[in-house]
């Protein structure tokens, strides 16, 4: 295959593996050429806050392996992005905030050491909302990311992955590490115009990442095609287990459980079209959509969702933000110290088990369910309200241990990235994955291919 840059600038992670396993790039010039992206576009997209010193030495390394023939696997030279909520051996772990210490850890988180022995390569640490706690992207110790779909207005990224989302988008990285408790991989994915998957709990350790809420709490990755998070994904999986489901079968209908205007009342009228002509794509495909009647509202989910994850918040920092309160962000710093005042874990547990066999009941006749991701595209920093945090249509997946994915399926009038969002039935995430790589192609969304074009502004 032919690269449409010498150093790999536009490709996707599959491509980039393809072209390292021909011959036809290496990592070096793979790594190089982030690298050079980064040192000119990351001082105005503010994506990274720190780099690794020695990600050109082990792409040589991956370059001699390869060449000895003892190459690891396809992702052997691959650069990736790391959110600072994760342990990166060299690297501080700060996690967005003045509190946490700035000393390097001396190992990786398991997510990180995984695809490390898979022989990626971090390039650096991305910028998260202080301790994972936030929607838009905009509450961190570091500058808040921009948006590299509006380069005239700074526009929010989402959060908390906020940096993660914006390298992939704008071509700093093929892949990044994220991770989600109420939206924080998916609502990034969703405004930044590339794909977020939140898998089911307890499929991917999460050793050495910082916590938020242990209920909820899962690794996550952005990229910029289901196969590209795919290929990522099995390689965390791989040695200890598999994700539950089975792929879904060439020619087999999936059953899509589609929103009526009822749960869409916050979202707008330009999002509610591009949804519905996603959905008629599908059907076109051969699915089948049908009305899913929720046992409750998502935002009464999302509610729910927020009080407990706020109760574990402050149980992990709460002591640390009352012992030096000044050295946190007022927004987070109030978000949480009010998680003490939650009803008690236990009782919140027991709800949440509850709604879970109710909900389980209604997806009884449909493989997964379609919803926007966000009811809005990304919207300046100036218009943001830290009061109202667009998670309704995503901490319902946390709280009900759902698999969910986001999607670009087209742009606002502003020129903004609009997502679809798929959730499927607990441990369906093999089938959720194998059907969005279908919808994908199906739906056909002009984001990427806009998205090459500011990659190669990018080169």
């Amino acid at each position: 295959m032919e690269a449409c840059h010498p150093n790999g600038s536009g490709l996707t992670l599959t491509q980039l593996a393809t072209a390292l396993a021909e011959g036809h790039l290496s990592s070096e010039a793979i790594v190089s050429g982030c690298l050079d992206r980064i040192h000119r576009d990351d001082p105005t997209l503010n994506a990274f806050v720190v780099l690794a010193d020695d990600a050109l030495s082990l792409a040589r390394e991956s370059d001699a392996r390869r060449r000895s023939g003892l190459a690891r696997g396809p992702l052997d030279g691959i650069p990736l992005a790391v959110k600072d909520l994760f342990d990166v051996a060299g690297l501080p772990t700060r996690g967005g905030s003045n509190a946490r210490p700035a000393a390097p850890v001396s190992a990786s988180s398991w997510p990180v050491k995984r695809l490390q022995d898979a022989g990626m390569i971090v390039l650096g640490k991305t910028a998260t909302v202080e301790l994972g706690c936030g929607g838009w992207g905009t509450q961190s110790a570091s500058p808040i990311p921009r948006n590299p779909w509006n380069t005239g207005e700074h526009c929010v990224p989402g959060g908390s992955s906020s940096g993660s989302a914006v390298v992939v988008a704008a071509g700093l990285a093929p892949l990044a590490l994220g991770s989600d408790t109420g939206g924080s991989v998916r609502i990034p994915a969703g405004f930044c115009g590339i794909v977020g998957f939140k898998p089911s709990p307890g499929l991917v350790p999460l050793d050495g990442v910082i916590p938020y809420s242990p209920t909820h709490d899962v690794v996550g990755l952005l990229g910029q095609t289901v196969e590209d998070v795919q290929t990522v994904f099995t390689a965390l999986l791989q040695g200890d287990g598999t994700a539950g489901g089975v792929s879904q079968r060439s020619g087999v209908p999936v059953r899509i459980g589609d929103l009526d205007d009822a749960e869409l009342d916050t979202v707008t009228p330009e999002v509610q079209a591009l949804y519905r002509a996603a959905l008629a794509k599908l059907a076109d495909a051969g699915h089948l959509i049908g009305r899913f009647g929720s046992p409750e509202r998502l935002e009464t989910y999302s509610v729910l969702a927020g009080h407990l994850a706020l109760h574990e918040a402050y149980a992990a920092h709460g002591a640390a933000i009352e012992a030096t309160p000044e050295l946190f962000g007022p927004v987070v710093r109030n978000r949480i110290l009010s998680g003490r005042g939650k009803p008690p874990h236990e009782a919140m547990i027991a709800e949440r088990r509850q709604h879970q066999r109710r909900f389980d009941a209604a997806m009884r006749g449909f493989d997964l369910i379609a919803l926007p991701t966000c009811p809005d595209g990304a919207i300046p920093v100036s218009a943001v309200d830290e009061d109202h945090v667009p998670t309704v249509f995503t901490r319902f997946a946390n709280y009900l241990d759902l698999p969910a994915l986001s999607i670009p399926i087209g742009f606002t009038a502003r020129g903004m990235p609009v997502g679809l969002q798929f959730a499927a039935r607990r441990h369906d995430d093999t089938m959720l994955l194998s059907f969005a790589a279908k919808a994908e192609r199906a739906i056909d969304s002009p984001v990427p291919r806009q998205r090459e074009t500011l990659c190669r502004v990018a080169a």
